[in-house]
């Protein structure tokens, strides 16, 4: 049993013996490092990281899909040799602002990888600190392992001599040898115990350094990706600081270009003058003269037009701005008046409704046992003409009442084809059949009324003798001893006479009502032929208008057709003698100086390839014409869709 504890210690010695120190595991580590990693390995060990140190490593270890952080930076194009000073100018500031740019992010991802690797350099101070106690421990354990193996083999050596001479002693055997087993055992259970414990207590400190190991490997990865990363950003800039040298080097080339070029230019400007001079004294004087007045004369002819061009100009865009405003008044009271129709419509229905006059017949019953058969059929008779006149009489108040609204909705249309004329949406002929129809429709009613008072007037005298009857009939129940109830029928014949006086009395206000509408078509028909003559003449004052702005455009016109005429004879001359030219060209500075004035301002009016304004419409901003007429329809169109 001694020999075998002997051989576990001894193994245990060599185990203690083979783990390896910090310099093996950094040795281990630069192997790993130095040689191919595994995709799986990296990948757990990326997991617990950040997401720009994943991306980091991934890009560094070619893991998936992942751009690498030279692609996130903005690339400066290379500048071509066909561009012009002010397009370098502008891509120089465009690149100075991407060089900003680019320096303010490598500044910020400097300093945030400056954190991480402060970062990863505490973890691994951390993890070294923790490795030297580890290796204390170790060493702690080892010294304690071989104090106990020491005592071990002592107790050993004095359980021997101890049985050695406690043999002859003792005279028993049996005990003898059963003590000295029970003292073995009491001796070397416990060193069994002790190194089992330290034996787990190795296995758990050789775990957490192994785990140390791997997550010293995985900071040491860290930190060779983000050294990756601060070369590339590194490689860009300075790529981007060449490009951008190459850009001001290009930039300082065309310059020097351009200033060469400016400089030959103006030498053969001052040459031309030169020669020029030199031309000016060999042409007549008597001609210079001459002609320079004529070109005076043209540039005051061209300066006059030009103003009274102005002028019709600012008169145009005047009455453009009134119609305008006309057609916006236009606009809101032809929705009024939509809506004032469509009022006077339903009302006109309800009015209708309200009129129509329901015939009620009368049931008149008389006893025959006091009167003749003679006197009772007369009172029959009359009492069915009665009814008969009644029927007539509601037939024709209906019928009247109708006609009466119907010449109230037509004198209402009228009068809103008279706001419609007011606004130029409608002929003044068609207000006058209008007008024309209104006052035949009130002539026929007049004449209709009067022939119906005729007729009513009949039948009140029908009325006179039914009322006598009636009284006859009173009379003769009074003088009767017992009196008599009147009957029912006698009550609505009164009823129905004293409404029928009272449709009589408000037909006839009607009537009046409808003089009142005659005398008001025709104060509407006097302002109708006032509004025809305004609108001619604004018609005619247009129209003037553009026959004058058409005679300054031929003006302007010709104008400039003999302008160009002198430039033309002006080059011809100074091809067949420059002395002459330049002579004129000295002398008429001043003038080409008054005449370059005006030309900015024709800038603003807009002008076709033969010198005519071009209108565009103010609505719609998308039509454009240069004919004020076809501007115009075009403008009335878009109001009315409008």
């Amino acid at each position: 049993m001694s020999a075998n504890a002997e051989n576990d210690d001894d193994s245990f010695i060599i185990i203690l013996g083979s783990s390896p120190g910090p310099s093996m595991a950094v040795e281990k580590c630069n192997g790993l490092l130095n040689g191919e990693l595994d995709k799986s390995q990296i990948e757990d060990a990326m997991k617990d990281l950040p997401i720009e140190a994943n991306m980091a490593f991934k890009a560094q270890f070619q893991l998936g899909d992942s751009p690498s952080p030279a692609s996130m930076m903005v690339a400066s194009t290379l500048i071509t040799d066909d561009r012009s000073t002010e397009e370098l100018q502008k891509r120089f500031g465009e690149l100075l602002d991407e060089n900003v740019v680019l320096k303010e992010t490598l500044k910020q991802n400097n300093d945030s990888m400056k954190e991480q690797f402060m970062l990863i350099a505490s973890c691994q101070e951390d993890m070294l600190k923790t490795h030297r106690l580890h290796k204390e421990k170790f060493d702690e354990t080892r010294e304690l392992v071989e104090r106990l193996r020491q005592e071990n083999k002592q107790l050993k050596l004095d359980i021997s001599h101890i049985s050695d001479s406690e043999v002859p002693i003792n005279s028993e055997t049996g005990e003898s040898k059963s003590g000295a087993s029970s003292g073995v055992e009491f001796v070397t259970s416990p060193d069994d115990d002790t190194i089992d414990k330290l034996t787990a207590q190795l296995e758990l400190v050789e775990k957490q350094r192994r785990q140390v190991i791997v997550e010293n490997e995985k900071l040491s990865w860290q930190k060779e990706s983000l050294e990756h990363i601060v070369d590339a950003t590194s490689k860009e800039r300075d790529d981007a600081k060449e490009k951008l040298n190459i850009a001001e080097m290009q930039l300082s080339t065309k310059e020097n270009v351009h200033a060469l070029e400016l400089q030959k230019l103006n030498f053969m400007v001052n040459d031309l003058h030169a020669k020029l001079k030199t031309a000016s004294t060999n042409f007549p004087s008597d001609e210079i003269s001459k002609r320079d007045a004529y070109i005076q004369q043209l540039e005051t002819k061209l300066s006059a037009h030009q103003n009274e061009l102005k002028k019709a100009q600012i008169k145009i865009l005047d009455l453009e701005n009134i119609k305008l405003e006309f057609t916006q008044h236009k606009s809101g009271v032809a929705e009024s008046t939509k809506m004032y129709k469509e009022q006077i419509q339903e009302l006109n229905n309800r009015i209708k409704e309200v009129q129509t006059i329901v015939f009620h017949p009368v049931h008149f019953s008389l006893s025959s046992e006091c009167e003749s058969a003679s006197e009772y059929a007369s009172y029959a008779s009359n009492v069915k003409v009665y009814d008969r006149t009644l029927k007539h009489l509601s037939e024709y108040l209906t019928g009247l009442s109708n006609d009466l609204s119907d010449s109230l909705m037509h004198t209402l249309g009228v009068i809103a084809s008279l706001y419609d004329f007011k606004l130029e949406r409608c002929s003044a002929d068609r207000v006058k059949s209008g007008l024309a129809e209104v006052k035949q429709m009130i002539e026929r009613q007049h004449s209709a009324a009067l022939t119906n008072i005729s007729q009513v007037r009949g039948t009140l005298t029908i009325f006179e003798g039914i009322f006598k009857d009636y009284t006859e009939l009173l009379k003769k129940s009074l003088t009767k001893q017992e009196p008599k109830p009147q009957s029912q029928s006698v009550e609505q014949l009164s009823a129905a006479l004293v409404a029928r006086g009272q449709e009589i009395q408000a037909l006839e206000d009607r009537l009046a009502a409808l003089k009142n509408y005659k005398d008001d078509c025709e104060l509407l028909k006097a302002q109708v032929d006032l509004y025809k003559s305004d609108f001619e003449a604004e018609r005619e004052s247009r129209e003037q208008m553009a026959s004058e702005k058409e005679n300054i455009a031929t003006d302007l016109r010709t104008a400039q057709r003999k302008i160009q005429e002198l430039t033309a004879q002006l080059d011809e001359i100074r091809i067949l003698s420059p002395s002459l030219h330049s002579s004129v060209t000295t002398k008429g500075r001043p003038s080409s100086s008054a005449t370059a004035l005006p030309k900015p301002r024709e800038t603003p009016a807009a002008t076709t390839a033969t010198g005519n304004m071009v209108y565009k419409c103010p609505k719609c901003m998308k039509f454009s014409s240069d004919q004020y007429k076809v501007m115009e329809d075009h403008f009335d169109f878009c109001l009315d869709d409008f």
